[in-house]
């Protein structure tokens, strides 16, 4: 019985133990189990949380780099209309980088990444909140401020946020790779407890090391695609990014860096970053540390360093650059992280946005507002360190010849080399500026007045001796300066700029192509004040009809008594006083400011009105006697009216309207005008030749004195210049010129008038040499053109 109980009991032992041992190996397998599936459970939570991290910082960084770009192209886009499309873009690409940072706010993180979410939130927004300033600045025109901001805050804006970005990849990085870890480290503890069950749960064990296996392969690959997905964005972030271990050795470059650096990320690696990453002092070219490895300079990690980059070849780039410590959870530094941005780029938009802003696009001189800036500062300097400066202002004459003859193109490149030969008589500290159209100005610094009249002088006769030839045609030009002394008493820019335009308009009232320079003691030049006041007394004469005609008789001198009266017609010009002004004393003005049309076409207008009054009243001889021939009235045009395309067909409707005899309207035209518009003055006389009227070229011998252009001009009379007629009886060589032009004329067919007879012997003399003409003070007095029929009846008498 003993045996039997000690079977029994063994038995029970037995089955006790192995009751218990299949106990132990449930509970172990139990155990083993649970613990591999909450191992798993964490891995799989922690991975679907790393890929919604890195999904959502790729986001961000598309989303920035479409914001960034599209503002670069606001930058760029000078249509409206582009612009405004542009706006709309850059609105879309906003709302979709608002939503990845809401995202990102929205993440669940750990303690140790809290703090690189909330640097990274606060960097998005930031960068946000500087970019919709730019846009506006941008979409009202403001380009400087807009340039600046963008060059000065946004670029160190965009790197913190890419830094923040990237330490918050890594951060998560080290938080995942650390779970994963204590994950495994419970694996190994499970596997200890299954192997303590001995052979038993060999099998068992076999099977969850297997369940394990597949378990750690698919998390191994999960991370492996976690890992490529961070290295595509780091591959499309637009800056060089580099990082560090904790001794500075190179362990990653992106493709920008590699291609910045002249460096591949695996020969890098390894390498000392001072080797692989060479920068130098924008200002010295000194080499400079990269990365600053003392506890000093921590406090200044992040800040923003401009400098120029050297490759390995050693080609210059200028980036700026920043760089921040990549630490563990514990504090532990394990290295650095560098992320630089190429701003050559924008610095030279900059540049050229700068320079149009403050240049002249025609000549590359500076325009005026720069010259007032730069105008300001010797006011400035002359009132606080009582230096001496002088400011030219320059007004070309006969520009507007030049224009009106060939057309704009021709005028602009005349301003270029004027331009060109200007500076050849300025100093390396000099200033010369394009005011504006024919105006120029130019800063002499430090320069005192007998200094600066010479330089003035210089100026004006090297413009004075410059021909510009321009289609076969050669041009001179004049510049009237004036000269403005800048010290302690000149008082502002706006004084002294008046004073300055003063005496460059009373240079040109005194002749043109000189120098008036400013004398305090002098009364203040008046003349631009005057002129103006005479532009408004034409105005107010257009107004209440104060313009009056008169007429000069123009005598023939060949003894025949059948000739009907030869006239020309004068204009004058009533004030408010009632007086008469000659036509000098207001057409200067009224050619200035661009009246002189006007008044031509009211001369012609009135005075065709006027002999359609006579003709139809039978004031003027319907028939010619003996050998008598038809008078005419002259009347004088200018060049703006030859230039006048619409000139020939104002007088076609006048002459249509008002009925008038063939050869009774004749048009003066003066020999420079014709010269000067040589082609343009032969097509418009044959054109009003062709309804009926005669032209005559008064002041003849005053402009090329060539005969040669004369076979072009259908002209009828030639009326020699007075300037020869009055002095030709005491001076032989007037005199012979006389005689010569004469004689040419008739052989051309061309009748002779001599202007400024003023008394019997120049006459006497004219009749001699044979001229047909004769007019002036001695042959009849300038008379009022009555418009009342009933008083002309011996009109032509």
């Amino acid at each position: 019985m003993i045996p039997s109980l000690a079977n029994t009991k063994s038995k029970t032992l037995l089955l006790a133990g192995f009751g218990l041992l299949l106990a132990a190996l449930t509970t172990l397998i139990a155990l083993g189990l649970g613990r591999s599936e909450s191992f798993n459970s964490q891995i799989n939570a922690l991975t679907e949380a790393q890929g919604r991290k890195i999904g959502t910082v790729s986001e961000l960084f598309l989303g920035n780099g479409q914001r960034a770009a599209l503002i670069d192209r606001l930058f760029t886009t000078d249509a409206a209309a582009a612009r405004q499309a542009v706006h709309v873009e850059y609105r879309a690409a906003v709302n979709r980088y608002a939503r990845a940072v809401d995202q990102l706010r929205s993440l669940q993180v750990a303690p140790a990444e809290l703090v690189a979410r909330d640097e990274a939130i606060a960097a998005a927004g930031a960068a946000l909140a500087l970019g919709e300033k730019t846009v506006a600045l941008l979409m009202q025109g403001e380009i400087a401020p807009a340039s600046e901001i963008n060059l000065t805050q946004a670029v160190l804006i965009d790197s913190r946020l890419q830094e923040t970005l990237y330490l918050l990849l890594e951060a998560s990085h080290a938080q995942t790779a650390q779970s994963i870890a204590g994950a495994n480290q419970g694996m190994r503890h499970g596997f200890l407890l299954i192997g303590a069950g001995g052979i038993l749960v060999l099998l068992v064990g076999i099977v969850i090391a297997l369940l394990v296996i597949r378990i750690v392969a698919s998390t191994e690959a999960k991370l492996e695609r976690e890992k490529e997905l961070a290295e595509v964005t780091l591959h499309s972030i637009v800056d060089g990014v580099v990082t560090t271990d904790a001794a500075g050795r190179v362990e990653y470059l992106n493709p920008v860096a590699e291609q910045y650096l002249g460096w591949s990320s695996a020969q890098a690696e390894g390498k000392p970053l001072a080797q692989v990453y060479r920068v130098l002092d924008e200002r010295s070219g000194k080499p400079i540390e990269p990365l600053p490895f003392s506890h000093a300079a921590a406090a200044g990690e992040a800040e923003q360093i401009a400098v120029r980059l050297v490759d390995r070849n050693g080609r210059e780039c200028p980036v700026r650059y920043s760089h921040a410590p990549i630490r563990g959870r514990d504090g532990t530094e394990h290295g650095k992280i560098v992320v630089f941005h190429d701003v050559s780029q924008v610095r030279a938009m900059a540049q050229q946005l700068l320079w149009q802003a403050s240049h002249d696009a025609l000549t590359g001189l500076v325009n005026r507002r720069e010259f007032e800036r730069r105008l300001v500062d010797l006011i400035e300097t002359a009132r606080s360190q009582h230096r001496e400066h002088a400011l030219l202002f320059m007004d070309l004459d006969n520009f507007k010849a030049v224009n009106d003859t060939c057309g704009h193109s021709a005028g602009d490149e005349l301003l270029r080399q004027l331009t060109t030969i200007m500076m050849t008589r300025m100093r390396g500290s000099d200033t010369l500026a394009r005011l504006g159209g024919d105006e120029f100005g130019a800063l002499l610094e430090s320069c005192p007045l007998d200094h600066s009249l010479r330089i003035a002088n210089g100026v004006r006769e090297t413009v004075r001796e410059f021909r510009f030839v321009w289609e076969g045609k050669t041009f001179s030009v004049g510049v009237s300066i004036g000269l403005m002394p800048i010290d302690a008493s000149s008082g502002d820019i706006n004084k002294v700029l008046a004073s300055a335009d003063a005496c460059c308009y009373e240079a040109k009232n005194r002749g043109r192509d000189r120098v008036q320079v400013y004398r305090p003691a002098d009364p203040a030049p008046g003349g631009k004040h005057e002129e103006l006041q005479v532009v408004s007394e034409i105005n107010r004469a257009f107004e209440l009809g104060q313009f009056r005609l008169y007429r000069q008789r123009i005598a023939p001198l060949d003894g025949v008594l059948h000739h009907q009266p030869h006239y020309e017609v004068l204009i004058r010009m009533l004030d408010r006083a009632g007086n008469l002004i000659p036509a000098t004393g207001f057409m200067p003005a009224a050619e200035r400011y661009n009246l002189l049309t006007s008044i031509e076409r009211w001369v012609v207008s009135s005075l065709v009105e006027f002999l359609h009054q006579q003709w139809t009243a039978g004031a003027i001889p319907r028939e010619l006697q003996g050998r008598g021939e038809r008078g005419f009235y002259s009347v004088n045009i200018s060049g703006a009216s030859i230039n006048d395309k619409s000139f020939p067909e104002f007088i076609r409707n006048l002459l249509t309207r008002y009925q008038l005899p063939s050869g009774l309207l004749c048009f003066e035209i003066t020999e420079t005008t014709a010269i000067s518009n040589l082609s343009k003055a032969a097509e418009l006389m044959h054109e009003l030749k062709g309804m009926g009227c005669r032209f005559a070229l008064d002041d003849f011998g005053t402009g090329m004195s060539s005969f040669a252009y004369l076979k072009y001009l259908p002209v009828d009379f030639l009326k020699i210049a007075g300037v020869f007629i009055k002095d030709m009886v005491d001076d032989p060589m007037d005199n012979a010129i006389v005689e010569s032009i004469n004689r040419i004329s008739h052989i051309l067919g061309m009748r002779t008038v001599a202007e400024s007879v003023e008394d019997a012997a120049i006459l006497s003399r004219i009749t001699e040499l044979g001229i047909d003409y004769a007019q002036g003070y001695f042959v009849a007095e300038p008379e009022a053109l009555d418009s009342k029929p009933a008083h002309q009846a011996a009109l032509f008498a």
